[in-house]
């Protein structure tokens, strides 16, 4: 995986993303010193991350940004074999999957609050 690999330019007629609004940005928190090396390298990356996705929304370019992640996790999938294929869209599952129950339960939340079976 050392040999640098250039995205193809993709100037697509395809129509834009649908609004993200809806998914909860989650601000990562401050390295800590107790963090582990791994702890402070996510925290890093989320961080880039974070900028990246805010300033897509921002600009309306989320289609953009979806290629240009995908093309670098092709990368990375292609570096480290077809497994780490399966690999990396089994987790995107997991997330896509967490985010929809903590989508759920917010909403479940909400209703039972207006119901009067929640006092907060």
């Amino acid at each position: 995986m050392s040999e640098v690999v250039v995205a193809p330019g993709s100037e697509s007629a395809a129509p834009a993303a649908p609004p993200m609004e809806s998914v909860a940005s989650n601000s990562p928190a401050p390295a800590l010193a107790d963090c582990s090396p791994a702890e402070q390298v996510e925290l890093r990356y989320l961080a880039a991350l974070k900028t990246l996705v805010d300033d897509a929304l921002e600009q309306r370019h989320v289609e953009i940004l979806v290629d240009v992640l995908t093309w670098n996790l092709a990368r990375i999938g292609y570096g480290y074999g077809v497994q780490s294929v399966g690999d990396i869209v089994r987790r995107l599952g997991g997330h896509i999957g967490d985010i929809a129950q903590r989508e759920a339960a917010v909403g479940e939340a909400a209703e039972a609050k207006k119901a009067g079976r929640m006092t907060q």
